[in-house]
């Protein structure tokens, strides 16, 4: 290692030229929903084909929707599974000739055969995972046309061309259905001398590793290491130097290092290592989640031949177990995780898993807005543009790479080699997604399995952590329910533990005694115990309570109980319900200092939104609305509940509206944190002091169940209903640290439109999105809260209509008609190529209009590339 003196590593950084360019290769895809032949071929004409920008679906048309009866008896869902064609015509510029060229697909559903100018380039089967392609050889340059062809097939049944075996993660509930290629596409262009991408599938490489070790936290220093897979195919030997600039977000160079120069032969692969301190280290921390951008230098011969950047973190990770002590340690304190399980889809009605980045920050910044750190993915890898967000915004991952539940091995269902060949699936999954996803600072724990596997297969995923996750401070774990003796073999080799509650005591198969799912003992002794998703209940967003119109009381048909998700709750009932599950985790918390309460490291409810996933698309909803938003993100009470819960500061939430029918008595319900009583009012007049939160009871079938003290939820029973308003305020030492006030809204006079687009607008690329809500005000603009009728939109202009849903209707979604729920909802409209003027109008009989125009603009796409 050879280390720069100070005055160099304070210098400005501008990035050195190298042959590298990474090209945006979304824009211009021609699209069929259907199998045709000769597609591969280049001369091919495709000039009938739709025009489309990836990420895209072609699914965004048929989700939430209803299920098909077949003659046999069969229900299948009404969504097109099956064969699509996707063909792009581009030209690369003449000046990469003598380089070489890569493809980067961040993933597609299901698999994916890829042919450029006819000839085959590779393939992906698993419908996770990134995969690249080496296009150096069957590319053309200058004013030459290439054309790639891809043939994807979202077949619901499908299988591994080699084997003919099926993937263990196929089925809506873990890898939900949006057929295509439904992620980001880049355009790589490096030198015959290069440092290789982190794309295990099709070109088998690793790309650029970079972490950080022997923390000072006080002192702010770090040791940085970046370890690059680098190959000659220059046709000739070189003496390589691999060199390593750190720049902070303000552009500042923080540190300056090289390796020693290594020789390497042509057509030979070697891993280059630098390393050297960081000084003045600012780390990555949840709350503050900086980022530095990595450059990796290569030099022959003093020239500079390959420049590649890495945007990641630095941040210190302990795991620890102990009553009292034990948890998850981020630079030296202790982290409480606390957030939500989702579906890695992360789908939008009317868009299904194919939405511009943008939005994944939006929705990132929507799950820190409600104090939450931390998801839990569910079943397989999130998408990179997920990720990328959870790691500017400070929210934990705990990342899966593909299963269901449980090991196929212990299926008695699939014959053993079968079951043999799913497993192996699963370990090559895991080692793509541990190198696709390694420098990513917010991903903290890699999760081998939902549900117990064996130990065997538990050894082989620490394995894989280890060889090629080796010094992140990361660690391979595994989900389990029950408290088996197999489970507790597993645990033993786990480490750490995900966990999922029940409700019925247990026997500890290690310990010997009784207790709930939290596993006291010697497993919350040796590592952190952290729960991944519990509380399953559901309630849609639009059934505000009991006491509102138009519901009044309308249950769900929904089956509690064991055999059935607990989903008899309305929007007020499930925010009560939730904050008792939450409450007793907190009161359970590992830093607790008494040992019989001291247990749990982290907190995750099921579903930040509601999904497609599970989707009952049928009965009383048409998706599974677990989450604490819906299905276009516009929150439930619960997700101001939860708001309220993790909140370091005091903060209040009057739940529900003050709009009910006259003579109408109800109880109020006002979550409130960091405060000692909650005072409520109605017309400036005091109805109590209230100092104790209270218990929840449910009354769902008549049997009443005590589900415990709600821990943040105050309850004001018998206030009566009085036009005007409600306020609660929350006070701490007789001071008033919170405060609310919600309005009796008027008649509904008219439909507001509110435009959400990227910061830079919405770009005429073909992929990217607008959103708008759409409410009923009253004469002074509030909101009327118990409103829901139909809005008939209107649109004209460059876009295309992708509208919005109501969850509890049968075929509501890409209509230019809409019922809003508890007074608004929100639709959706795609760019096109064109840029103009969008005007977009509501109405409704009765209310006065809304509309508004949004300016696409333009955007330079040149042979079909964009930088």
């Amino acid at each position: 290692m050879l280390a720069l003196s100070a005055s160099a590593v304070r210098a400005a950084f501008q990035p050195p030229a190298s042959p590298r360019a990474t090209y945006n290769f979304n824009p211009g895809w021609k699209f069929i929903r259907e199998d045709v032949a000769g597609a591969e071929q280049a001369a091919f004409d495709d000039s009938a084909w739709l025009t489309v920008s990836t990420p895209h679906t072609w699914n965004d048309v048929d989700t939430y929707r209803a299920f098909i009866s077949h003659s046999s008896g069969e229900r299948t869902p009404g969504f097109y599974a099956g064969i699509g064609w996707y063909r792009k015509h581009f030209k690369l510029p003449a000046a990469a000739k003598d380089g070489k060229v890569f493809l980067e697909f961040e993933g597609l559903k299901q698999a994916g055969r890829f042919f450029v100018n006819g000839k085959p380039a590779g393939k992906i089967e698993n419908g996770i995972t990134a995969c690249g392609l080496d296009l150096t050889g069957l590319v053309k340059f200058g004013d030459a046309d290439n054309v790639i062809a891809v043939k994807v097939d979202n077949s619901d049944h499908y299988v591994e061309e080699a084997t003919g075996v099926g993937y263990q993660w196929m089925g809506r509930a873990f890898n939900p259905n949006f057929g295509g290629i439904n992620h980001n596409v880049w355009l790589h262009l490096t030198g015959k001398i290069y440092q290789t991408l982190p794309l295990f599938n099709n070109l088998e490489t690793t790309g650029v590793y970079v972490y950080a070790k022997n923390f000072d936290i006080k002192g702010r220093t770090a040791e940085v290491t970046v370890e690059a897979q680098v190959r000659n195919e220059s046709g000739d030997f070189a003496a390589i130097t691999q060199s390593t600039v750190i720049v902070d977000a303000g552009g500042v160079v923080r540190a300056r290092f090289e390796s020693d120069k290594s020789d390497l032969v042509t057509g030979q692969t070697e891993a280059f290592t630098s390393s050297g301190s960081l000084t003045s280290a600012h780390f990555w921390e949840v709350n503050d989640p900086n980022l530095y951008d990595v450059y990796s230098i290569l030099t022959v011969a003093g020239e500079v031949v390959d420049v590649t950047k890495i945007r990641t973190g630095f941040r210190k990770l302990e795991f620890k177990g102990g009553a009292g002590t034990g948890g998850v340690w981020l630079n030296d304190h202790f982290q409480w995780l606390t957030g939500f399980a989702q579906r890695s889809v992360n789908d939008w009605a009317g868009l299904g898993q194919a939405y511009p980045d943008w939005m994944h920050d939006w929705n990132a910044e929507l799950v820190r807005a409600s104090n939450s750190n931390y998801i839990r993915w569910m079943h397989i890898a999130p998408g990179a543009a997920d990720v990328r967000a959870c790691d500017r915004y400070g929210i934990v991952q705990v990342c899966p790479a593909g299963d269901k539940e449980g090991d196929p091995v212990n299926d008695k269902r699939l014959k053993p080699e079968v079951a043999a060949r799913q497993w192996e699936q699963r370990a090559e999954v895991m080692r793509a997604t541990l190198i696709y996803y390694r420098n990513s600072p917010s991903i903290f724990l890699w999760e081998a399995g939902n549900q117990v596997i064996t130990p065997p297969h538990m050894q082989q995923m620490v394995a894989l952590r280890k060889e090629w996750d080796f010094s992140s401070g990361r660690l391979m774990g595994v989900r389990h329910g029950d408290d088996s003796i197999a489970a507790a073999a597993v645990t033993s080799i786990a480490e750490y533990y995900l966990v999922m509650v029940g409700q019925a005591p247990q026997t500890d198969a290690v310990t010997g005694e009784t207790i709930f799912r939290g596993y006291n003992g010697p497993r919350r002794d040796r590592a952190p115990l952290i729960e991944t998703e519990d509380f399953r209940d559901e309630a849609r967003r639009g059934i505000w309570d009991d006491a509102s119109p138009p519901h009044f009381g309308f249950k769900p048909k929904g089956k509690p109980g064991k055999d059935g998700d607990t989903w008899h709750w309305n929007s007020e009932t499930m925010a009560l319900a939730g904050a008792t599950r939450y409450h007793s985790y907190i009161e359970n918390r590992i830093d607790n200092p008494n040992p019989a309460h001291s247990k749990w490291s982290g907190y995750a409810s099921i579903y930040f939104s509601d999904s497609n996933a599970d989707g009952r698309q049928e009965g009383s909803e048409v998706l599974r609305v677990s989450g604490k938003v819906d299905g276009v993100r516009l929150p439930k009470s619960l997700y101001y509940v939860t708001r309220v819960m993790q909140n370091e500061r005091p903060d209040l939430h009057l739940i529900g509206h003050w709009n009910y029918p006259a003579e109408t008595k109800k109880t109020v319900y006002v979550a409130a944190s960091h405060c000692d009583a909650v005072e409520l009012f109605v017309n400036g007049e005091s109805k109590g002091v209230m100092k104790q939160t209270f218990d929840f009871v449910d009354n769902f079938g008549g049997t009443p169940k005590d589900l415990g003290d709600t821990g943040y939820i105050y309850a004001f029973p018998e206030i009566g209903f009085v036009p005007g308003t409600l306020k609660a305020v929350a006070l701490k030492d007789g001071r008033v640290v919170a405060q609310q006030e919600l309005k009796t809204a008027g008649v509904g006079r008219a439909l507001k439109l509110t435009i959400h687009t990227s910061p830079t607008g919405l770009q005429a690329d073909g992929g990217d999105v607008a959103f708008i809500d759409v409410e009923v005000v009253d004469a002074e603009g509030n909101r009327c809260p118990t409103d829901e009728a139909r809005v008939d939109f209107a649109i004209t202009g460059p876009a295309i209509w992708r509208g919005g849903f109501n969850s509890a209707k049968l075929d509501s979604t890409n209509n230019l008609y809409l019922d809003t729920e508890c007074g608004i909802n929100r639709v959706a409209l795609r760019s096109t190529f064109t840029a103009g003027t969008v005007t977009l109008t509501a109405t409704r009989e009765g209310l006065t209009p809304a509309s508004v125009k949004i300016e696409t603009k333009p955007v330079e796409i040149t042979a079909g590339l964009m930088r």
